[in-house]
């Protein structure tokens, strides 16, 4: 009997060309070749760009949130969801919160999830946002993207009772994108990879359509580039891939064109985003908040706020996201802030597509990172101390939290076989 080893390694051999596609710096068709030019242009190297002039720093200490969520299945039928959140800031200031939810019924797993992550971002902005209303704030960093969910949180959760969770996660974003506006805070949202396509869409468009991308207004084109309509769980699930036309889902990831084409360290020209990932969504039906509320049903919020909610939207700042990379051989960080951050706070979020700015409006921002950066484990080093203390072990969760749902319910609940076997 052969071993799995030599039969992975067969099968690695005979798909040898599919597999170095992906690793190779010679484009394989057109659109490679405008991807593989577009990179080029827009990506400027460190060891060029700050010693041309070093940007000003800027002054402060910053607070770090960061949350961490576990799902567990019980015998009872039942789906226990623990999400948490903790804010470490100057002075060895610290903020934390939790939440629990028993989901019961019949509940796909790929809402649950959904659900665990909704809970426990809203967590963390709440943190984030009581920090800034503190008047102490001058740098908030947040554990991930400030634009990827904002789509997503248009959908509904498909979970009765808890439908409209995503709109009170979206009032939480506004709350704290107001506040931060107001009292001149920068909120900076740094995701460990690049997993979107948002910067090969940006290039292909800027090189291919003739108008400026900065010109091209909700509902110009948009149409033309639209997805098929995915589920709200299978776009907000992450891991889980979408199938479709060939098109913009067959755009490689950011993560790709970067370290295809991309040489050194260095920083690529901010991308300024508005609708560019509001697929389902026209123009017609942005501006129509009472339309979009009639989405969601039940929850949290009376029809009344849902629908203020998503006229706030209307007002929202776009966003600007640069790709970093701190040292050669390092993955590309993907680093979010308020358009405003990088010279374009007059764009709306529903006011553009996406377009550019030079990267020079990036410097400040990226100096400042890269003072906090720690090598190849520690991408910054504050968020690597709240991600230590705020993950939640599995420890944790299935003796500490187990024991207390246990002694509370005055029950010897346990999880299902499925779960048990798994445990040590």
């Amino acid at each position: 009997m052969a071993s799995f080893t030599d039969l992975v390694a067969n099968r690695i051999q005979q798909r040898l060309d599919e597999f170095k596609e992906n690793i190779t710096s010679t484009p394989k068709n057109d659109s490679e070749r405008v991807l593989a030019e577009g990179i080029r242009t827009r990506w400027h190297r460190l060891d060029h760009v700050l010693s041309a002039g070093e940007p000003q720093v800027l002054t402060g200490s910053a607070a770090a949130v960061d949350g961490s969520q576990a799902v567990r299945a019980l015998n009872t039928g039942a789906d226990w969801i623990i999400a948490q959140a903790l804010l470490i800031g100057p002075g060895g200031l610290r903020l934390s919160d939790a939440e629990t939810f028993l989901l019961r019924g019949d509940i796909l797993r790929p809402s649950i999830d959904r659900c665990a992550a909704l809970l426990m971002r809203h967590l963390e902005l709440d943190l984030a946002h009581k920090y800034v209303e503190s008047g102490a704030a001058d740098l908030v960093l947040l554990d991930g993207s400030l634009y990827a969910d904002l789509p997503h949180l248009l959908y509904p959760l498909d979970i009765p009772d808890h439908d409209d969770l995503p709109l009170l996660v979206l009032q939480s974003y506004l709350d704290l994108f107001d506040r931060c506006q107001q009292q001149g805070v920068l909120l900076v949202g740094i995701a460990k990879s690049a997993r979107s396509v948002m910067l090969g869409r940006a290039i292909l468009d800027g090189m291919l359509v003739p108008v400026s991308s900065e010109q091209t207004h909700v509902g110009v084109a948009e149409e033309d580039t639209m997805k098929p309509d995915p589920t709200a769980d299978a776009i907000s699930i992450p891991g889980r891939r979408r199938k479709g036309k060939a098109g913009w889902n067959g755009l490689p990831r950011d993560s790709e064109l970067l370290y295809r084409w991309a040489e050194g360290a260095g920083l690529t020209d901010p991308v300024l985003l508005g609708t560019a990932s509001f697929e389902r969504y026209t123009a017609e039906v942005l501006s129509n908040p009472a339309s979009l509320a009639g989405q969601f049903r039940s929850g949290w919020l009376s029809a009344g706020d849902r629908e203020r909610v998503l006229n706030r939207l209307l007002d929202a700042p776009a966003i600007g996201t640069v790709y970093l990379r701190p040292t050669a051989g390092d993955d590309a960080l993907r680093v979010d802030a308020l358009a405003g951050n990088f010279g374009r706070g007059d764009l709306r979020l529903l006011g553009l597509v996406h377009g550019w700015a030079p990267y020079t409006a990036a410097l400040s921002l990226v100096q400042r990172l890269l003072g906090e950066y720690g090598g190849l484990n520690v991408y910054n080093a504050a968020l690597y101390v709240v991600d230590r203390e705020v993950r939640l072990h599995t420890e944790t969760v299935d003796h500490v939290y187990l024991s207390v749902l246990r002694r509370l319910l005055e029950h010897p609940i346990q999880y299902d076989r499925s779960t048990r076997r798994f445990l040590r």
